[in-house]
């Protein structure tokens, strides 16, 4: 099988969406020839890839599949006009490849965010029989757009909304990154086959540690518009007053305001650090006690499944944070931490105060850990059934 595989961000850039393709890439790779039509790395700014730390993974580095479209404008442009040119010649050059190279490949793999791939992709082109349309939805857009507070879009949302349900019927399948999102889909495209493929580890990735003598948190990743940056300055204040070490590693329109306030604050027990690549992040999680993962308090954004979650059940430590929906049933389903909608700070911290005072209690969760990583999140298993969804 021919895979096309389209994606803005891709390695080495870091965030769970370009690591998901990277591991999209790599395990489809084994088996099947695959392509990858995406961007130079810019997230979260150009200059980052220019430390060869970033290019760990020899396999692409050293790939012809990779087609990397040289752009005219900037992808991180400060204002909304910039960045949406950016954007239109994106998508111009997306369709424009795959008008004339389709009917080459056996399916075309598209992602969201962003939503102008899909659109560039499906609506107004031209259907190739022997091809399948794969759409992976990873955001529920528009609503997700809708529900930050600095993008005012009710006059076109009912707009936005009829294209967001037309691109799920204009897809040959549907592949979702969140449980969450499998009931909205089906309202809008009921007879639409979904697979659900979460972020994971690979085989190689996964390696456990014993539980530290020191207690410490870690909240990893991006601290953006969807992201609770008051409720983490909160948390961070009460771990200072308690004593309770705390590292963050942020990137992001709000890391940079979150590292001032750590230092104005002269705090003692709360640690910033720059961005890393995976594997030194993994390394890091590995050390300490708790991952703490906090989303604004939306029902878009507490019904997905972050990546935070998910890095922390594969590092077998136990997992905190605010979310609804299926992350929350996962987490104390398979008693592997604690989650509650729209838990307070005070609540955050008093769930991890609790599992400080209890190794039993931070054991357990460590174990159950490493057991729903092999039920659930290792990409190994879950690309023979990816790979079999796409071929039937």
């Amino acid at each position: 099988m021919k895979i096309l595989l389209v994606t803005q961000n891709f390695y080495p850039e870091i965030g769970s969406g370009a690591n998901r393709f990277k591991n999209l890439y790599l395990q489809f790779a084994k088996n099947h020839t695959v392509d990858v039509l995406t961007t130079h790395p810019s997230y979260p700014n150009p200059s980052m890839y220019e430390d060869w730390k970033y290019w760990n993974e020899p396999d692409i580095n050293d790939s012809n599949n990779i087609m990397r479209l040289k752009m005219r404008s900037d992808k991180q442009g400060s204002s909304m006009v910039s960045r949406l040119v950016y954007y239109f010649e994106l998508s111009y050059k997306i369709r424009t490849y795959i008008k004339e190279y389709q009917q080459e490949y056996d399916a075309i793999y598209i992602t969201t965010p962003n939503i102008f791939i899909p659109w560039a992709s499906l609506f107004f082109q031209k259907k190739v029989k022997k091809t399948q349309r794969i759409l992976e939805v990873r955001d529920l857009w528009p609503d997700s757009v809708k529900d930050i507070e600095k993008m005012n879009i009710d006059k076109i949302y009912p707009l936005l909304k009829f294209l967001e349900k037309q691109m799920y019927k204009k897809a040959d399948k549907i592949v979702i990154n969140n449980e969450g999102f499998r009931a909205h889909i089906a309202k809008m495209a009921p007879l639409k086959q979904q697979l659900f493929i979460p972020n994971g580890f690979s085989q190689e990735e996964v390696d456990f540690r014993p539980q530290p003598d020191d207690f410490k948190v870690i909240y990893t990743g991006n601290i953006g518009f969807a992201q609770s940056y008051e409720q983490l300055i909160e948390v961070a204040g009460l771990l200072e007053s308690k004593e309770i070490t705390f590292n963050v590693i942020g990137y992001g329109v709000n890391a940079h305001k979150f590292n001032n306030f750590i230092k104005e604050n002269n705090y003692k027990y709360v640690h910033t650090f720059h961005e890393k690549n995976r594997s030194e992040c993994l390394e890091m999680i590995r050390t300490h006690s708790i991952q703490l993962s906090l989303l604004k308090e939306s029902d878009v954004f507490l019904n997905v499944l972050p990546g935070k979650v998910v890095d922390g059940i594969g590092c077998g430590i136990p997992v905190v944070t605010n979310l609804g929906g299926y992350t929350n049933r996962l987490i104390n389903d398979y008693e592997v931490g604690f989650a509650k909608e729209k838990a307070t700070a005070a609540e955050i911290v008093a769930a991890i105060e609790e599992i400080k005072k209890d190794d039993l209690l931070e054991k357990r969760y460590r174990e159950n850990s490493r057991k729903l990583l092999n039920e659930k999140f290792l990409w190994e298993k879950n690309m023979n059934r990816l790979s079999q969804f796409i071929m039937k």
